[in-house]
């Protein structure tokens, strides 16, 4: 029995004596580092990374406290010119990207320390090679770390944060240089690593509006014909602002190139809609459709397209080209409402081919207004007769389109006009009021037309 309790004895000393040792650990890792030497706390800062690399089960506290301490030891007299102080600081910070991995793998909500360990770890190898040129162990260093600055970029760029990931894409491409520099072999010595790390800063810095940021990493790509699409259409959106005709080539040598890549002709599409050059877009419309015959957006586009030569014909007298492009219109605006039954930009604009020509066909009646002759009196009632029909027409798809989308301000425009010609003026003001809730930054909850 004396045994037995001498044991438990032994065993409550040995506890309170870890526990104390434990507790001046604690206490020893947060004391004051003022006064000591570079020299003599670099050597703390070594043991504490030491102990992190043996054990990653405590949140990252030892790596913290290697943190703290090189943060001090890379300022003093002693060390701050010495490479080796700078190549432990850029494997401390380093560690932070490892280690913040490692716990997104166990725990998908880690809150990252040091988000910006690898691109503090780069300055800290670059550091040390300007000390001394060709140090192995900083170039090993900056060989490491372009994963983790990569996967940074990635999740910035998914973020939305597009700078952020410019700027990690970037010291890749600085990594890759330092290393050449210093004779070291680079993970973007492969011309197609480097090429792709090229683009996709570009398109960060495009991503972030930066475009005269962007335009040099796309240009490198250009001017060596780069084999993907997706350069030629980087370079026409970098290029159409300042220079139109210089974006156009290349646009025609990206399709020239790539005839059957839809990004790059979809901006082509775009290109031409902006020029308005509709006879060009009739074509290229008609080619992106057999390429996606079920997009209703294509359709509509065209619809649009043949909507403009209606006008045009019109206005310019040729009535027969007139009716065949109104009949186009309406016919791809409806091909768009067949494959997407609640598109309301292609409802919408049946809506408003019929009611536009009514408005066309209404300057025409009043022209004649003043003709009291019988024959004047004849085509003045027979105009009238045409624009009641026209809008007729046009009220059901307006009706759609408010059951849709009850906000929508250029339908309520619409629907109050045609109510106010039927002489509805019940059903106009009510328009007229759901109009003037819009514009003063309301919302309608509910459709008139449920």
């Amino acid at each position: 029995m004396l045994l037995n309790s001498n044991l438990t004895t032994m065993r409550k000393l040995i506890f309170m004596f870890f526990t104390v040792v434990l507790a001046v650990g604690v206490i020893s890792a947060q004391d004051d580092l003022s006064g000591l030497t570079g020299k003599k706390a670099i050597k703390k800062a070594n043991r504490a990374f030491n102990t992190f690399k043996l054990n990653q089960t405590n949140g990252g506290d030892d790596l913290k406290e290697a943190r703290r301490v090189i943060d001090y030891v890379v300022k003093q007299d002693d060390t701050k010119e010495d490479p080796k102080t700078w190549v432990l600081m850029g494997d401390i910070y380093n560690g932070f990207s490892s280690f913040n991995q490692a716990q997104k793998v166990l725990n998908p909500d880690w809150e990252n320390i040091e988000p910006n360990g690898g691109m503090v770890a780069f300055q800290a190898y670059k550091k040390a090679l300007e000390l001394e040129a060709g140090n192995k162990n900083a170039l090993d260093g900056l060989s490491q770390i372009i994963g983790s600055i990569s996967t940074a970029g990635l999740d910035a760029y998914e973020a939305g944060d597009y700078m952020g990931a410019f700027n990690s894409f970037r010291s890749i491409l600085d990594i890759h240089d330092l290393l050449k520099e210093n004779g070291a072999a680079s993970p973007l010595d492969a011309e197609e690593e480097y090429d792709n790390q090229l683009y996709i800063t570009g398109l960060a810095a495009m991503s972030a509006g930066q475009n005269a940021t962007a335009k040099p990493f796309i240009q490198k790509l250009y001017d060596k014909q780069y084999d993907k699409p997706a350069v030629y259409d980087a370079m026409y959106k970098l290029t159409i602002d300042d220079d139109v005709d210089a974006a156009e080539d290349v646009l025609t040598k990206g399709r020239e190139k790539y005839p059957d890549d839809l990004g790059l002709l979809f901006s082509e599409i775009n290109h031409y809609l902006k020029l308005e050059k509709i006879e060009i877009l009739e074509e290229k419309l008609k080619f992106a459709i057999e390429k996606e015959p079920e997009n209703p957006s294509l359709y509509s586009t065209l619809g649009n397209v043949y909507d403009k030569l209606y006008q045009t014909n019109y206005k310019e007298g040729k009535t027969e080209e007139a009716d065949k492009y109104f009949n186009l219109s309406k016919k791809y605006y409806e091909d768009a409402i067949k494959i997407k039954p609640d598109y309301t930009d292609a409802i919408y604009s049946v809506g408003a081919l019929y009611y536009n020509k009514a408005a066309i066909v209404t300057e025409e009646m009043n022209a004649l207004a003043s003709d009291y002759s019988k024959e004047g009196t004849e085509k003045y009632n027979m105009k009238k007769a045409e624009v009641e029909s026209l809008f007729s027409e046009a009220l059901p798809y307006f009706k759609k389109v408010e059951k849709l989308d009850p906000n929508d301000r250029n339908t309520l425009i619409a629907l109050k006009e045609i109510f106010a010609r039927n002489n509805d003026f019940d059903t106009s003001n009510e328009f007229k009021m759901r109009l003037e809730k819009v514009e003063s930054g309301e919302t309608i909850e509910k459709s008139y037309f449920q």
